[in-house]
């Protein structure tokens, strides 16, 4: 029984922390990182996954969430991905890992290692002034998500963001916007 309880651990976590593993053919030549991220203002706490491209790994999921947690090593940040099942309060998903900044004084680019042979590598390509939202992409733009720290961004700002991310080439038709909780 624990073992059969293992292995389902197990397999929900490969597909959760392969969700950006899984890529596209995507237009490729996506935007570049942004030129530089205050680490201790981005990669602290909590930040709603407003959108993303779904996959069999995301399927039914809503409410994401990414929290970071400070390391005591340096360029490195805990990570716990989350989302509940099909409804606000279904059953939650989580898997956790830990970030490495690949880009050391930068702090654009980040591989989240969540099994010694499963990681995704995302880079942040849009930044709000104030850290309010930020968008990430795989280096291959085949993956392109939405970050909030309010999980009701308004519509003004969700038309703003998809825009951006459409006028660099991605078909934003591909784009889920999964149910958020309330402020």
């Amino acid at each position: 029984m624990v073992m059969k309880q293992l292995v389902r651990a197990l397999a929900l976590s490969f597909a959760i922390a392969t969700t950006g593993c899984i890529t596209s053919s995507g237009p490729g030549g996506g935007p570049p990182p942004v030129a530089t991220v205050d680490f201790a203002r981005l990669y602290t706490g909590d930040w709603h996954e407003i959108a993303f491209r779904p996959n069999w790994a995301t399927e039914g999921c809503v409410a994401g969430l990414t929290r970071y947690t400070a390391k005591d090593k340096a360029n490195e940040v805990g990570v716990r991905d989350s989302c509940h099942e099909k409804t606000l309060d279904g059953k939650e998903k989580v898997i956790e890992g830990t970030g490495h900044i690949l880009d050391p004084g930068t702090n654009a680019k980040i591989r989240v290692d969540y099994f010694p042979f499963v990681s995704r590598e995302t880079w942040v390509v849009a930044l709000a002034t104030d850290y309010s939202w930020f968008i990430t992409s795989t280096p291959d733009f085949g993956e392109v998500n939405i970050f909030t720290r309010n999980p009701q961004p308004g519509e003004a700002l969700l038309a703003e963001l998809t825009a951006k991310i459409k006028a660099w080439g991605y078909d934003t038709t591909l784009l889920v916007f999964p149910p958020q909780p309330a402020k």
